[in-house]
């Protein structure tokens, strides 16, 4: 019986790893990582991948499961955050941008087809509330 079960355990383990494959994508010219990630076994990402410019700064960062994206400015600092439609790169739910001081510069809503829908906030570098655009399923409503 414990033999049984180290042999299932040890074969759970083995397949669990055998079902992921770090993938790492290169610049042949700058010599850097372009891409970084895992895939499954059928070659289809998941989990967080790493996408880097050229100069190896970080250019943007995706999580397959949650299908949300994380965009960098070259220097560094958090530009933009949000959600997508993996097969169509759509933008969906909430997305904000920030500046590079780190304050929000936009906040917008789009419907899960991508349309935009609800407040679009726009803000001041120094964080005070520009102006607000209301949307319904796409058409800008004039108050």
């Amino acid at each position: 019986m414990k033999k049984t079960l180290l042999f299932l355990v040890i074969t759970l383990i083995f397949n669990y790893s055998n079902a992921q494959k770090l993938v790492e994508k290169y610049n042949y010219a700058s010599g850097k990582t372009t891409e970084t990630g895992k895939v499954d076994k059928n070659g289809f990402p998941i989990g967080e991948w790493q996408y880097k410019l050229d100069n190896g700064a970080l250019d943007y960062t995706i999580n397959w499961e949650q299908n949300s994206i994380k965009k960098y400015f070259e220097s560094g600092e958090l530009k933009e955050t949000g959600t997508f439609i993996p097969e169509t790169g759509v933008s969906i739910g909430k997305w904000i941008s920030y500046y590079k001081n780190g304050t929000i510069k936009t906040i917008k809503t789009y419907d899960t087809n991508g349309v935009k829908n609800g407040e679009f906030k726009h803000y001041l570098k120094n964080g005070t509330l520009k102006t607000i655009e209301t949307y319904n399923k796409g058409i800008k409503q004039e108050l």
